[in-house]
């Protein structure tokens, strides 16, 4: 079957589909008139130029009504697909222009996943409720990975001191600071009466290591305190993490709001600040758009309404 090629195609626009669907289903000039409220003689003329386009009859006569002729039968039934699609994709426009509808595509990390994110679905069911969250787990450079190829709307990451390079054309917006503590023995000597612990007193320790960016932290905290820590195990578990400590023989770096989505540490292990204290930051990574995406606007606001305060975060 021969195609005809998009240039040679006619001139049709949505109403003259309208009008044809329309009157397939009333059987009249003014039906269809008082059905889509356009003037009797707008309709003919429409019909008329479409017919001279076409140069074959959509239309014609039977007693006191107006009935379609295969050719604009075939016009109507196109129409009707036509018009549902279009209505459709504005039903769409509309609801992300409100913020009430479609997806927001969320990639976060695993300790943000068991405390943050449950209470931006909270916060969403509220302002937002006809909006579906597509949420994805993954550490920073996986997260904005998935952001830099168009997978998410927004990576809810972590970074140490400005470190993590956003992808080319995104940005970052900070939203709380958090502590990290030294999670070691419960009866460890060396932990101070003000209940705090400096790094450079545990240079001699076996140590345990997080991801990729934790380890980094950890060295780079490290080497300011003049050694190189011996790294014995590495896992990006943290309850497995505080167990091995637990279990005796080392010590780690733990992020507060990873101890927080814990709830309670073993008896044999315990949590403290660091003297003096190091923190790192929680934020958004999005792409820089004009106009901005709603998805990101609605994750902005979700964010806004998030009560940091029982994970003793600090907000920025």
């Amino acid at each position: 079957m021969q195609m005809v090629e998009l240039q040679h195609l006619p001139n049709i626009d949505v109403t003259d589909l309208r009008i044809l669907h329309s009157l397939e289903c009333c059987g009249s000039i003014a039906g269809v008139g008082e059905q889509l409220g356009i003037s009797q003689p707008a309709i003919s003329q429409r019909i008329k130029r479409l017919e001279e386009r076409l140069e074959m009859p959509l239309s014609e006569r039977a007693g006191r009504t107006v009935r379609l002729t295969p050719a604009g039968k075939i016009l109507a039934a196109s129409g009707e697909r036509v018009v549902a699609e279009f209505a459709s994709a504005f039903d769409k426009i509309a609801a992300l222009r409100d913020d009430k509808g479609g997806f927001l595509r969320l990639v976060g990390f695993p300790s943000a996943s068991a405390t943050v994110v449950p209470e931006m679905m909270r916060v969403m069911r509220q302002l937002a409720p006809g909006v579906t969250l597509q949420y994805r787990e993954s550490e920073p450079p996986g997260a904005l990975e998935l952001l830099r190829a168009g997978e998410v709307d927004c990576a809810l990451i972590f970074d140490y001191q400005n470190t993590v390079p956003l992808p080319a054309g995104a940005e970052f917006l900070p939203l709380w600071q958090e502590e990290l503590r030294l999670v070691a023995a419960a009866d460890d000597p060396r932990i101070g009466a003000k209940q705090t612990a400096q790094l450079r007193r545990f240079r001699q320790d076996h140590w345990i290591a997080g991801c990729e960016k934790c380890r980094g932290n950890l060295m780079t905290a490290a080497a300011e305190e003049d050694f190189v820590p011996d790294v014995v195990q590495e896992t990006d578990n943290i309850p497995a993490m505080v167990a091995m400590v637990a279990a005796g023989g080392a010590v780690a770096l733990v992020p507060q709001l990873a101890l927080a989505g814990m709830r309670l540490l073993p008896p044999e292990a315990q949590a403290v600040p660091l003297d003096p204290p190091r923190r790192r930051t929680i934020g958004l990574a999005f792409m820089h758009t004009t106009h901005q995406n709603p998805a990101v606007r609605l994750a902005r606001a979700l964010a806004a309404q998030v009560d940091p305060a029982p994970w003793q975060l600090r907000a920025v």
